[in-house]
């Protein structure tokens, strides 16, 4: 649910952009008040986070989630962590990031979670709650009361780890315990029955689902089995078998469910961990670029996509000028930082439907959907430029670094996407033997 609902509003993000990039034609003062305008008078004002500065004075010019803390650059990494996706347009020395935030979609997803919980019915009086845990260490207000069909006029109360039930137990203590040693927990403890001013004892599993800090719990009465029990000791002297068979499937319910709650939950936790581990195999551990696995997917893809609809990004290759002298001279940390500072500096020019992939050494490779061939040149030259405002600092002196940029584009000859690698690095050695710091192009 939360991937689907972040591709989707990343749709929304996309459509914002090209309804601002029809703004470009306008001075840069009518630019400033137009996004502003965007922003603050739109649909939905909630659901955006956006951020607009002079490039030249680094004068904050709009900054809707009031982030800012002083650093430019820092503000920016921060806001684009908070957004699900995020896109930049830049007019003249003005530059906007914005977004949907995280936070937005989260909250819609938390409120259509609990519409299913409380409206899904299950036998013997059972329902699912959920509480959000606010301290781990627990104490008075450690935790609120999100979704409990059984009080929902105490939703959104405050709870304490020294709360009692009549007997004198502290079920919420022994809960948080549990969570905190293994992430869930079963555990007894007596409660109000449903629909009933009546207390008795009742068995209950909680597990966490850590991403929103909830623990999710179901549960039973022992009474109901009691009642049931009785019933069946009652009926056993005619059909004992039957009452067998009947207890052994309300037993079997009970564990189903039970197992149906843990299977839900293993499989989104797998689910979220396997995620985890393919993106850690998709980044260059140094650079956070993509990985070269990761890049040769996506240019197959993007191949097999032009063959059939013609759509045809633009594919950069870049390396260091002079990179192994530096390495020489100055050692192998200085040529990482450097590698790790020009990745960073494009990461800030680029859109997140981009790519920068890490391809081999100091050998980089960009991806960029929907860049004009009578664009590149123009694009490839701002990256020149600010990569060349770069300085590392070796021992008490500052060193710069440039880069040679080679474009191509797939053709209808091409048999895989290595062609186009090739056009792209002959550019890029075009470049080279024009004393680097140059961008060149060959279709």
């Amino acid at each position: 649910m939360r991937d689907a609902k972040y591709s989707s509003y990343k749709s929304n993000t996309e459509y914002r952009l090209r309804s601002l990039e029809e703004k470009l034609d306008l001075t840069e003062d009518e630019f400033v008040m137009a996004f502003i305008e965007r922003f603050e008078s739109g649909s939905n004002p909630e659901m955006w986070a956006s951020f607009l500065y002079d490039r030249r004075t680094n004068e904050v010019l709009y900054d809707s989630s009031k982030i800012h803390s002083g650093d430019i650059d820092s503000t920016e990494r921060t806001l684009k962590e908070t957004l699900s996706s995020y896109v930049v347009i830049e007019k003249e020395h003005t530059r906007g990031v914005f977004g949907v935030s995280k936070f937005y979609i989260d909250e819609l997803i938390k409120e259509e979670m609990g519409e299913i919980i409380r409206n899904r019915k299950f036998s013997n009086d059972s329902y699912i709650w959920v509480n959000e845990i606010i301290d781990y260490n627990g104490g008075e207000n450690y935790a609120i009361r999100k979704i409990h069909p059984n009080l929902i006029d105490s939703e959104g109360s405050y709870l304490s780890t020294k709360t009692e039930d009549i007997k004198g137990n502290l079920p919420y203590l022994d809960e948080l315990n549990g969570i905190n040693l293994n992430g869930e927990i079963f555990s007894k403890y007596y409660f109000k029955k449903l629909d009933d001013v009546k207390i008795s004892e009742k068995i209950a599993f909680a597990k966490l689902y850590k991403d929103f800090d909830w623990v999710i719990a179901m549960g039973v009465h022992l009474d109901e089995i009691d009642e049931y029990t009785e019933q069946t000791n009652n009926e056993i002297r005619e059909i004992s078998s039957g009452a067998i068979i009947g207890l052994l499937k309300y037993i079997f319910l009970i564990l189903l469910i039970g197992f149906i709650i843990l299977y839900l939950i293993e499989k989104n936790h797998i689910s979220a961990s396997t995620k985890s581990l393919e993106k850690e195999m998709n980044i260059d551990l140094l650079t956070k670029a993509s990985s070269r696995r990761c890049g040769s997917n996506n240019l197959s893809n993007l191949f097999q996509q032009y063959k059939l609809t013609g759509e045809n990004p633009a594919i950069m290759m870049f390396d260091v000028d002079d990179f192994k002298e530096i390495n020489d001279k100055f050692g192998h940390n200085v040529g990482d930082n450097m590698l790790v500072e020009i990745v960073s500096v494009i990461n800030m020019m680029i859109r997140s439907s981009d790519q920068l992939i890490r391809w081999g050494g100091d050998e980089f490779i960009g991806i960029f959907p929907g860049l004009k061939e009578e664009h590149v040149l123009e694009f490839g030259q701002k990256i020149i430029e600010r990569v060349s405002m770069i300085q590392i600092p070796v021992g008490h002196e500052m060193i710069s670094v440039t880069i040679s940029i080679g474009y191509s584009f797939f053709k209808d000859s091409d048999s895989d996407f290595s062609d186009v690698l090739k056009r792209a690095d002959y550019a890029m050695y075009q470049s080279k033997e024009d004393r680097g710091n140059k961008v060149s192009i060959l279709i």
